[in-house]
């Protein structure tokens, strides 16, 4: 990406012209050509290059979620009410990679829940602070509605496993990448990344507290949940004294 590739449109510079504003990058190309891993190679350098937003440089987003496995790299969120959640769970820069967008989002069933779920969220991206990345085979078969330019910055499309050319109207030209290299971000290229319209798994909480109490609860350690034990068991406490104290007042009343 440090290749100088016109005058001063390095990789560096495209990369920062379309994740400037929060919006959508879509990535598309032939399978097995490394799209996924290009999304998630991605979501690694908006953590180390700074984005310039609003005439400043802007810190690297806080919360990264993706519908991909990435073996707890990151928070995996696989249905539409849990990402909108999450989305205003705070406000957090964040940006959310969505896998496999052909199989979920067809503009065959453009007015499908799941379409209309998922593309009522597009409007709301600048206002949760997100940059959504999303890949698929072919985005001529994706929902149009993903496509509108309000919020679709632009489209990377994988040539190779190492090139890719760069379409925005961004940018004065279509613009070529070469020797991208491989995500450091583990995940296995042959599972599925599951999308649903509900909840099938992880549920998201507003209230930080209550999202810690709901992890522990099911299964994460106090270790994976980055806390000390007198913390856990202050929330715990806390939890449990409230809710008797309300079951006390009902059963009073």
């Amino acid at each position: 990406m440090q290749d100088q590739i016109h005058r001063n449109y390095t990789g560096e510079t495209i990369f920062r012209v379309l994740f400037r504003v929060p919006g959508v990058v879509l990535i598309e190309g032939e399978g097995k050509i490394g799209k996924t891993d290009c999304g998630l190679w991605l979501t690694e350098q908006l953590l180390i290059i700074p984005i310039r937003e609003n005439e400043h440089l802007v810190s690297s987003p806080d919360d990264i979620a993706t519908n991909i496995d990435t073996k707890g790299r990151y928070t995996q969120i696989s249905d539409s009410i849990n990402l909108k959640q999450w989305m205003y769970s705070n406000n957090h820069r964040k940006c959310y990679v969505m896998d496999e967008a052909n199989e979920y989002l067809t503009n065959l069933r453009v007015m499908s829940s799941l379409n209309v779920g998922f593309t009522r969220l597009l409007p709301q991206v600048t206002k949760a602070h997100c940059r959504m990345i999303i890949i698929g085979h072919d985005f001529q078969g994706i929902d149009k509605n993903i496509l509108r330019h309000a919020w679709c910055k632009g489209m990377i499309r994988k040539t190779s496993l190492k090139t890719a050319e760069v379409i925005s109207i961004l940018l004065p030209r279509i613009y070529s990448l070469k020797n991208i290299p491989r995500t450091n971000v583990k995940f296995d290229p042959y599972a599925i990344a599951p999308f649903t319209e509900k909840p099938e798994g992880k549920t998201y909480f507003k209230d930080t507290d209550k999202q810690l109490l709901w992890d522990w609860s099911n299964g994460k350690t106090i270790k994976l949940l980055g806390i000390k034990g007198m913390t856990l068991n202050r929330l715990v406490r806390k939890y449990v004294r409230g809710t008797l104290e309300n079951e006390f007042n009902v059963s009073q009343a």
